[in-house]
């Protein structure tokens, strides 16, 4: 029992002693215990001196009050202070430790920052404050999609959707869970519901086209057009479009994917993909060597050690009847990737059939 009241007695002196020395450097305006910049941050954004000043004299005047804190490290965040942030946030959750807001807020600069197992930590600290905050356990279920913890995610979402059941991010969520389990009808299902639940829910129509795209149903062309319609200058999905488009037989359709590679090419002109897609449409569907040739040394152009350009670049060139510039391109390809089989095979054909 002493011993209890002895670490308490210790933990309300440490905390004391923080809180000190937290007003004291707003009092003489100095920035303590982060090694940030105060020229950083305060020259970062419009007014932020101002911003600042502000923010210390509302400390000042209450100090023992959790939301001073809470304010100033969003003012930290946008400028960039990330340590100072989430000092701030600690100190904030010393004066309010059962604010699950507070402890997700907390997780969440972790997590930017890289430090994932403090992010865990911190937003099952949140969970114990509020068993049902349902941006924590979303977090959280992010978190085991990408270790691969599906069940306990499901569990988790579940438990948000009781709080919310119109909370597109958990069905978004469950629809990714059910496709990377191979399940491709809940998946359709979880992510029709996210989008009717948020009709702007734009990473939902393109997992829907790349589902629909994977069963050949041109269901995929209406979710990209949806997507393209959100944001039309996504280049994710003027590609995924463009690579449904081009395994279709109709030479309509190919040239509808040349368009949107056009338009990728018009939006990001470093997009070796979309000029090595270009180059392999005008080859295998148009049979235009020449044609396939210019965008595939294109791509090279771009990306040097693109090896897989440098291999059709090659076959484009046996097309046209220009034997030894092929050779070069497979010897190119193999220098970037020795293994590469198929440029090895390709190489041995050329030099029989040109003995």
């Amino acid at each position: 029992m002493l011993t209890k009241q002895y670490s308490q007695a210790k933990r309300v002196q440490k905390l004391t002693q923080r809180w000190l020395v937290a007003v004291a450097c707003i009092a003489v305006l100095s920035s303590c215990g982060t090694g940030d910049s105060v020229g950083s941050a305060t020259n970062s954004l419009p007014n932020s001196a101002t911003r600042l000043d502000s923010l210390n004299a509302a400390i000042l005047a209450a100090p023992r009050v959790a939301a001073g804190y809470a304010d100033r490290s969003l003012f930290y965040k946008e400028t960039g202070r990330i340590a100072d942030a989430i000092a701030d946030i600690e100190l904030a959750l010393e004066l309010s430790p059962d604010d699950a807001d507070l402890w997700h807020r907390l997780g969440a600069l972790r997590y930017d920052g890289q430090d994932f197992q403090g992010a865990v930590r911190d937003w099952k600290s949140g969970l114990e404050a509020q068993p049902d905050h349902v941006a924590i356990l979303l977090s959280l279920a992010e978190v085991d999609i990408h270790l691969r913890q599906y069940e306990r995610a499901m569990g988790r979402l579940n438990e948000a959707l009781k709080t919310d059941v119109k909370l597109d991010a958990a069905y978004y969520m469950k629809g990714r869970i059910y496709k990377e389990t191979g399940d491709s009808a809940k998946a359709a299902s979880s992510l029709q519901t996210a989008v009717e639940v948020n009709p702007e829910r734009y990473d939902a129509y393109i997992e829907l086209g790349l589902l629909y795209g994977a069963a050949r149903s041109d269901m995929a062309l209406e979710y990209y057009r949806t997507a393209k319609a959100l944001r039309p200058q996504s280049v994710e999905a003027l590609y995924n479009e463009a690579m449904y488009l081009q395994e279709h037989t109709d030479p309509q359709n190919w040239q509808r994917a040349l368009q949107n590679y056009d338009r990728i090419l018009m939006l990001d002109p470093q997009n070796a993909s979309a000029a090595f897609n270009k180059g392999y449409v005008h080859m295998i569907n148009l049979a235009a060597f020449d044609s396939a040739a210019f965008w595939f040394s294109k791509a090279i152009e771009v990306l040097p050690h693109f090896h897989q350009a440098h291999y059709n670049l090659g076959l484009a060139l046996e097309g046209l009847g220009a034997y030894g510039d092929a050779l070069q391109a497979y010897d190119n390809a193999l220098s970037f990737a020795p293994t590469y089989d198929e440029a090895a095979l390709a190489k041995g054909r050329l030099l029989n059939n040109n003995k």
